[in-house]
């Protein structure tokens, strides 16, 4: 028998017939025999195996993988042995066929294999090992290391004679990798025991370490074994591999480029030395020297000949899977040290996939060299796919937020060139003006927060906000407000005017956007003094009837409160049931307030406004607080019987005294509408509930203006609005009959 290939398993069953499978040409091909020693499986492993090889043999797992992995080699006849695991898959094995069949096997002891650690489902990330795999069958081979256990064996070794995939780096089952980690820590500690001085089991540890998640752990132990390997003189590739890798993970780049500078010293052609170079000294902006390592990279890559990892088995290729990554770094590095020519003529002849990839800094190379026409060649060369030229806006709507205002007419000539709803978007920035519907159109049609610059422009036609927005859904309504806030500023207080106009509604769509318009402006429009007060009582009033209009409206608030669950909605549901203890305990309100402050930090100037407010009333004596009364009740009579400018002048006096109040807003609203003015009614009712949502007076007044002035709807749901909180019978009923009036018409 010329060759025996050995396994050992146990629950391999995921990857095993593929294994065993892609050995078959071999074993035709080549007088071989398969053996496979089974240490315990629970799984089919063994009935997948036994349609495989009758050589099949078991044995109790110990703990100890150089004793099973030297017990499976003892029940082997071959006179050359190939070690494989049940997770690996042979790809090619020309080379072995040479080597037997022209007498090559004469000339060597061992031979490595080439093995591809295959990390994700797509195989596009990967490393690659040169291993000691193929070895002849003698009585001094054999295995050492209870894990990560070593083949002790003779030189020479014959490079590369065949080449696997290894798939137990997959883990698909979470819970099997952490039993296999864990498994494999309680082994490592155990050998560290029994020998403290070996370095290779402090490394292993620190590996160990690393899969598990467990980063700065890892790096002691790789650190201690770095040492320990250092003292005995010793040159242990992967542990500066694996130490530099860290330090790039950790943020240690300094560290990790004196450890590579000192490796490189020694050797350099090692792969990844070099790219953990070049990164921490990206990282260190040591541009220059960072762009000459990242070459280094490239070279030894198309030369894998050269490199130390084709030469030394003991050498990992870890980030052979990173060339185009380092192709794009190499580009990026180009434009920050401005070699914005470099740029284009090193990506002009880029697929459009890896262009993509580099989409920004060709961009801005085009720009600062002023030939920006040139973008409209690269969106031609994208294929017909909706994504990729949404890819490829997004990615131009970037650069134009960089750079300098005064550059960007240029910039939107080019792109007004474009076909369709984006060509559009950059006439209008150039000044094309369009009818509502249109504006309303596009903003239906696309999705990307950048067409938000429609609104800008239709706002400076004095188009109506809602009319641009009408029928967009809540989620992209709030993408277009918060973009337009954020992005253009100078539409802030166009925005707040806008918002602080608008009528009062109960309107489930109408209520979303003053919903959203009131909070982006809050948390993100810079406004101060009364126009921040406005804001936060607007956010409140306009969220919690959205929300009291989205849920049942007979849930109670309390009732409410559990079911809703994101942060806003509590805060808004936590902050109405507060505004209610504000008449019947003061101090409880505060104490309250206080506590949602302390849990809302973004709505605290808000919430203190709130308690400023209420402070402000306790302040007041008793004398005050009844002239107050007096006074009210004065001018109530006076509009009752019909003095209004009786009650108009004594307003006028009280307000030249006091603050403003609720009952002195909802008399003027009541002689507004007196005076047919209900354009003025509804301005100062919408400033009452503000102030105080749950007023019945003022509730009212919103429906009995409603009913006044035709919008029939919207006074039956201002009706119900009042008949929530109202205790009486008798208001009760007239509100009731009221509402059956307005049905009958």
């Amino acid at each position: 028998m010329l060759l025996s290939i050995v396994m050992m398993m146990k629950n391999e069953e995921e990857h095993l017939d593929r294994t065993l499978s892609a050995l078959k040409p071999l074993i035709n091909d080549i007088n071989s025999e398969l053996i496979i020693l089974d240490t315990g499986s629970t799984d089919k492993s063994v009935e997948i195996a036994k349609r495989y090889t009758d050589n099949l043999y078991f044995a109790k797992w110990n703990d100890n993988f150089a004793d099973m992995r030297n017990l499976s080699i003892s029940y082997s006849s071959g006179d050359w042995i190939l070690i494989i695991d049940a997770d690996e898959e042979l790809i090619s094995y020309e080379r072995m066929i040479e080597f037997f069949n022209s007498n090559l096997y004469k000339n060597y002891n061992c031979a490595s294999i080439e093995l591809k650690n295959i990390m994700c489902e797509d195989g596009d990330t990967y490393d690659k090992a040169s291993v000691p795999r193929l070895f002849r069958n003698e009585d001094s081979f054999r295995y050492e290391g209870a894990i990560h256990e070593q083949p002790i064996y003779r030189n020479p070794l014959y490079n590369n004679i065949a080449s696997f995939n290894h798939y137990g780096y997959m883990f698909s089952d979470e819970e099997i990798k952490q039993k296999k980690l864990k498994r494999n820590e309680a082994i490592l500690m155990s050998e560290i025991n029994k020998s403290p001085e070996d370095p290779y089991i402090y490394y292993q540890l620190g590996r160990n370490y690393t899969a598990l998640g467990e980063k700065e752990e890892a790096l002691s132990y790789i650190e201690k074994a770095h040492d320990m390997y250092k003292k005995k003189g010793l040159n242990y590739i992967p542990v500066k591999s694996d130490l530099a890798s860290l330090y790039i993970e950790l943020g240690y780049y300094d560290k990790c480029s004196k450890v590579c500078l000192n490796y490189i010293e020694k050797d350099d052609k090692n792969i990844d030395i070099y790219y953990y170079l070049a990164v921490s000294q990206e990282y260190l902006r040591r541009y220059e020297e960072s762009l000459k390592n990242y070459k280094r990279y490239i070279f030894l890559m198309e030369n894998y000949e050269l490199s130390s990892q084709a030469n030394n088995v003991y050498c990992m290729a870890e980030t052979v899977s990173f060339k185009e990554t380092v192709e794009i770094k190499i580009i990026e590095l180009y434009y920050k040290l401005e070699m914005y020519e470099q740029v284009i003529n090193e990506t002009k002849d880029y697929e459009i996939d890896k262009l993509k990839k580099v989409y920004s800094v060709v961009f801005f190379s085009l720009y600062k060299l002023n030939r920006e026409e040139e973008i409209l060649e690269i969106y031609n060369k994208t294929s017909s796919s909706d994504i990729e030229k949404k890819y490829f806006k997004k990615r131009i709507e970037d650069m134009i937020l960089a750079v300098k205002k005064s550059d960007r007419v240029r910039i939107y000539k080019v792109l007004s060139k474009i076909d369709g709803n984006y060509g559009t978007l950059n006439q209008v920035r150039l000044g094309k003006t369009l009818a509502c519907k249109e504006y309303n159109e596009i903003l239906l049609g696309e999705k990307e927060e950048f067409y938000s610059d429609l609104i800008y422009y239709g706002l400076k036609q004095e188009i109506d906000l809602l009319d641009m927005l009408s029928g967009i859904s809540n989620i992209q309504v709030n993408n277009y407000l918060y973009y337009l806030i954020v992005r253009r500023r100078d539409c802030i207080i166009d925005l707040y005017n806008y918002l602080i106009d608008l009528p009062s509604t109960l309107e489930l769509k109408k209520l979303s956007i003053y919903m959203s318009l009131s909070k982006y402006l809050l948390l993100n429009g810079g406004l101060k003094g009364e126009k921040y007060k406005n804001l936060f009582l607007m956010y409140i009033k306009y969220s919690y009837d959205y929300i009291k209009q989205v849920y049942n409206e007979n849930f109670t608030d309390e009732e409410l409160l559990e079911v809703v669950s994101m942060e806003d909605d509590i805060f808004i549901i936590s902050i109405n049931i507060i505004q209610k203890l504000k008449n019947d305990n003061k101090l409880e309100y505060i104490k309250k307030m206080r506590t949602l402050l302390k849990n809302n930090p973004n709505y605290k100037q808000g919430i203190e406004i709130l308690i400023d407010m209420l402070k402000r009333e306790l302040d007041e004596s008793d004398e005050l607080k009844k002239l107050k009364v007096d006074y009210k009740k004065f001018i109530e009579n006076s509009i009752n019987t019909g003095n209004i400018q009786e009650a108009k002048n004594m307003i006028e006096e009280y307000e030249g005294i006091y603050e403003e109040d609720v009952e002195i807003l909802n008399m003027k609203s009541i002689i507004e509408m007196i005076n047919n003015n209900f354009s003025a009614a509804e301005k100062l009712l919408r400033k009452s509930v503000l102030l105080d949502p749950n007023n019945y007076n003022t509730n009212f007044n919103i429906a009995y203006l409603k009913e006044s002035t035709g919008q029939l709807e919207d006074a039956i749901k201002f009706y119900k609005n009042v008949l929530m909180n109202c205790k009486d019978e008798g208001t009760i009923l007239e509100i009731n009959n009221r509402i059956n009036s307005i049905c009958k018409k």
